[in-house]
């Protein structure tokens, strides 16, 4: 195994989603290395050096040495969205880079493949995704492994969080409104992740893949509980925490809001979908791609990974 440095080579690295709250650290990192970096995103922003939308068959891109596929779409859509939108972009991507000869490519999936886990996952436990977002990680994965790319790694991150994110930023929102209901207790174990870690993980497997197919999980050191989350926010933030409904009332709450999102055109916020994710365990071991990639999570637990973000 050798890395691009120990080569010697000054490493090309396309980004799709650049202008994600993944994307943007995985181009700073990349920078940061003296890699020459082509951030794709389908609006300007200051991570973008090419604008497009990727549901369109790409043609005369400059040919990079490695793709790091982050673009999608947002976990609480349903499987129309994903169907036109993920799986679309995923088959133009692969169409294009296999013509064009590109032959490292990382895919940036997550933990909703493996369904309801039920103590810990490693890479080889069963997956049945319960969620479309789920689903259509693992379909893109799939696609991915079918095209026989010389380097695939497919990295399944668990629940990513950080300053910029969606995440913080609703539920940072809704706490200091005085306002969050939660479905359920809210003692549902998650492996999560910092953004910052979660593009380490991707810049890693660029720098250390091996040949044919790698999967690896992705998360921090330390499982924790959605209410430990919320509770840790709440604090930093000195604001209540969240009110913790009976299920059936959340998914009533979900469905509604979900309809009044529909019906003034708005972006969704909080559906089904998210509901069913946020009330799944999801516990997976990180050991390999820390035996292989020598992967450190430099936040190590949502208690060092909040403090910094909040």
């Amino acid at each position: 195994m050798f890395t691009w440095k120990e080569k010697g080579e000054n490493m090309h690295v396309l980004v799709t989603g650049s202008g994600g709250f993944i994307g943007r650290s995985v181009i700073r990192k990349a920078r940061s290395r003296g890699w020459k970096v082509t951030g794709v995103a389908r609006r300007q922003c200051k991570e973008a050096d090419l604008i497009a939308d990727l549901r369109d068959p790409i043609s005369n891109w400059e040919v990079p040495d490695a793709v790091i596929h982050l673009a999608g779409s947002y976990a609480g859509c349903g499987k129309r969205e994903f169907a036109r939108t993920d799986l679309v972009i995923a088959r133009n991507l692969i169409e294009w880079g296999s013509k064009a000869g590109v032959s490292k490519w990382v895919f940036a999936s997550a933990a909703e493949v493996y369904g309801s886990i039920t103590g810990e996952a490693d890479e080889s436990y069963p997956c049945r995704p319960v969620i479309p977002y789920g689903e259509s990680k693992l379909q893109i994965e799939k696609m991915f492994q079918a095209a026989g790319l010389p380097e695939l790694t497919i990295c399944r991150l668990g629940e990513v969080y950080g300053s910029n994110g969606r995440i913080l930023h609703e539920l940072g929102g809704k706490l200091r409104k005085g306002f969050l209901p939660w479905a359920g207790d809210g003692n549902v174990m998650i492996s999560f992740v910092h953004a910052d870690d979660a593009a380490e993980a991707l810049i890693l497997a660029c720098e250390k893949a091996k040949s044919g197919t790698s999967i690896y999980n992705v998360g921090d050191n330390q499982p924790a509980t959605w209410r430990q989350f919320l509770g840790e926010i709440a604090g930093l933030l000195h604001v209540r925490g969240p009110y913790f409904l009976p299920k059936s009332l959340a998914y009533s709450y979900a469905a509604s809001a979900s309809w009044l999102d529909r019906m003034f055109g708005r972006p969704p916020n909080i559906t089904p979908n998210v509901l069913r994710l946020l009330v799944t365990p999801k516990v997976m071991s990180s050991d390999l791609i820390k035996k292989e990639l020598g992967f450190t999570a430099q936040y190590s637990d949502i208690y060092a990974g909040l403090k910094e973000a909040i």
